[in-house]
């Protein structure tokens, strides 16, 4: 028998036979995964095997895989190749925090799995710059700032969500606080930024990008949770802990996806030009209404106040230019 041909696949990647069975494998692992956590599937195994082993062996496979995707794939090869570090950087913190503490009823507040686990921001945030690059070469003043906007804007119910309760529970040790505020803070940054690419792409990002989102959402959110627990002394495991695995098979998916190529936008005029920076503004001001019956911390106050003004600045921006009338008289 001879080698297995190799195709080039649109979009600047090599298609190998059979590498469904890899996904198909990790895609069942994570199901069984969350089917324990959240129905308590196989209890008769210890929930260290699925929280400790099975987790950590779903990261290095993700982890791997993203490495293969980056290799193969011949556009953003760099970015996907620091996307594979931040899951191997990941990928080690946990399996020494499952070494040292996986069987302690309690670990430490912080420990070196810390600086593996915080290194993913760095990559992932260079990677996203990287990836935004390849996708939208030219610079829209407009769109650029439609991305700061939908930014601000799942950073003001991230705040509330989990930045506030983090800062509310603090005062352990000035390290230990730095360290359990930065982990909400910087999936905030992620998700953000993730979001706010789409609006950079005109809404028109492509499969791998909404495959990539997706995974960044799941894993943002399962970290941003756990976060808030740990430090209310309330974490028991949960279906978020299946999260954290399922994102990062979704990441390494999404390198092993065609690239969609460098995105083509149209001019946009009318209501479509304004549509986000109105929407943005009517979210403010309901936050704003929502704040003088209940109360809401000062610094979500100042993220809307710079919504309401990044959204004029947008209007004022996008707004169509007077054209020249041809028939007037020269001065």
């Amino acid at each position: 028998m001879g080698a297995p041909t190799l195709r080039r696949r649109k979009g600047g990647s090599v298609a190998l036979p059979g590498i469904w069975l890899v996904w198909l494998t990790l895609g069942l692992l994570v199901v069984v995964y969350a089917s324990h956590e959240a129905f308590g599937f196989a209890r008769s195994v210890d929930d260290e095997f699925f929280r400790q082993g099975l987790n950590d062996v779903l990261l290095w496979s993700a982890a791997a895989a993203c490495f293969a995707g980056a290799r193969r794939s011949t556009r953003s090869r760099t970015a996907w190749l620091l996307v594979s570090a931040g899951l191997a950087s990941w990928a080690v913190g946990d399996t020494i925090w499952s070494i040292r503490f996986g069987g302690a009823a309690q670990g430490p507040l912080t420990s070196v799995s810390d600086v593996f686990w915080l290194a993913w921001y760095p990559l992932m945030l260079a990677a996203l710059v990287l990836l935004v690059r390849d996708r939208v070469p030219a610079f829209e003043l407009h769109r650029w700032i439609d991305g700061v906007v939908v930014m601000l804007v799942v950073a003001t119910p991230w705040v509330a969500l989990f930045l506030e309760p983090v800062a509310a529970h603090a005062g352990t040790s000035a390290l230990a606080d730095a360290v359990d505020f930065a982990y909400p803070l910087g999936d905030a940054i992620i998700v953000g930024a993730t979001l706010g690419a789409f609006a950079l792409m005109g809404w028109r990002p492509g499969r791998m990008w909404c495959t990539l989102a997706l995974g960044l959402v799941a894993v943002g959110v399962a970290d941003a949770v756990y976060s808030v627990e740990a430090l209310q002394h309330t974490y028991r495991g949960g279906l978020f802990d299946a999260a954290w695995a399922g994102g990062a098979v979704l990441i390494a998916y999404a390198a092993w996806m065609p690239h969609p190529g460098q995105v083509r936008l149209a001019k946009v005029t009318g209501w479509p030009a304004v549509a986000l920076p109105l929407l943005a503004q009517a979210f403010a001001i309901a936050l704003q209404i929502y704040g003088i019956f209940h109360s809401i911390p000062t610094i979500e106050r100042a993220l809307t106040i710079v919504v309401l003004l990044i959204a004029m600045l947008q209007i004022a921006i996008t707004r169509p230019a007077v054209e020249p009338d041809a028939t007037a008289p020269s001065p």
